[in-house]
């Protein structure tokens, strides 16, 4: 049974775009006049792949949840300006390791990023060619283990993987029963993964040690 296909997350596996998400934070407080919390680079990375309202509620309690949608509203129009304007950094090898994964497999795209976020990306660096299609909670409003599901759906996959870098990439893989392979390079921190790369370019060589269930 071989892989039929291979489902990325964005942030922290194939680039960084910290420092944009970061501005674009601050920016959005302050627009909301909250003047005491300023997001840092680390409190970013802690941010990566979780749902806005999963981090209103578990990094800005202060801000009652009446806010809550007010808050979601100027951030998504804050990122939208800060993206566009400075976008994010290929991870090593990411473009090289793309087309040459494009020619064996079909690539997809699942981020719980917001609407407009994967085209972007998309734009900036010149990648849409390589991707057959893509999904974001942004858009379905729904979890990541729920858009992987609805993915392989819409695509006839029987076999992918999803390679990600935070527990809750490992967990929307293991909801779906399909193999997970850790992107150590990237913010999350994961202890028993049992597929590793520290680098895109290790990829094609760790899919031959996957037999999808």
């Amino acid at each position: 049974m071989n892989i039929d296909g291979l489902i990325f997350d964005l942030d922290g596996t194939l680039w960084d775009a910290s420092e944009s998400c970061i501005m674009a934070w601050n920016s959005a407080l302050e627009k909301m006049h909250i003047k005491d919390f300023r997001v840092t680079p680390e409190l970013a990375s802690n941010f990566s792949g979780k749902l806005l309202y999963t981090i209103f509620a578990e990094y800005l309690s202060f801000l009652p949840q009446e806010k809550w949608s007010e808050m979601a509203a100027v951030y998504e129009h804050e990122e939208t300006i800060y993206m566009k304007k400075y976008g994010g950094d290929l991870y090593t090898n990411t473009r090289a390791a793309l087309e040459r994964l494009s020619k064996e497999y079909k690539l997809f795209i699942v981020s719980n990023c917001m609407n407009g976020y994967i085209e972007n990306f998309f734009r900036l660096h010149g990648l849409a060619d390589f991707f057959n299609d893509y999904s974001c909670s942004g858009v379905t409003g729904k979890p990541k283990a729920e858009n992987i599901f609805s993915l392989r759906q819409k695509n006839g996959l029987k076999n992918p993987v999803y390679i990600g870098d935070t527990p809750g990439d490992q967990q929307a893989s293991a909801e779906n029963n399909i193999p997970f392979i850790y992107a150590r390079y990237g913010f999350g921190k994961i202890s028993n993964a049992e597929f590793i790369i520290d680098d895109l370019m290790e990829l094609k060589d760790v899919l031959k040690n996957i037999s999808p269930s």
